[in-house]
């Protein structure tokens, strides 16, 4: 009767090659282009996402939703935010 082996894996040096980010910077639910800290930007109130303000608020003019989640929404909710 042959005894089974058990192989073990020993790592003995470990090299970071790098790193990775896991936040992921905000993008315009409109462009999906990303939004810099200095741009004006404003969030549908019923799915949170973020948008450019001037984008969110000519997409409104046009359609009168949200781009994500197609709830109704007024450019007058908009200009509070």
């Amino acid at each position: 009767m042959q005894e089974a082996h058990s192989y073990r894996f020993i790592i003995s040096d470990v090299k970071v090659i790098g790193t990775w980010d896991f936040t992921k910077p905000a993008r315009c639910i409109v462009c999906n282009l990303k939004i810099r800290e200095e741009e004006k930007k404003v969030y549908c109130p019923f799915c949170g996402l973020p948008a450019h303000r001037d984008h969110l608020l000519e997409w409104l003019k046009i359609k009168g939703f949200c781009p994500n989640c197609s709830k109704p929404l007024d450019i007058k909710e908009v200009r509070k935010w």
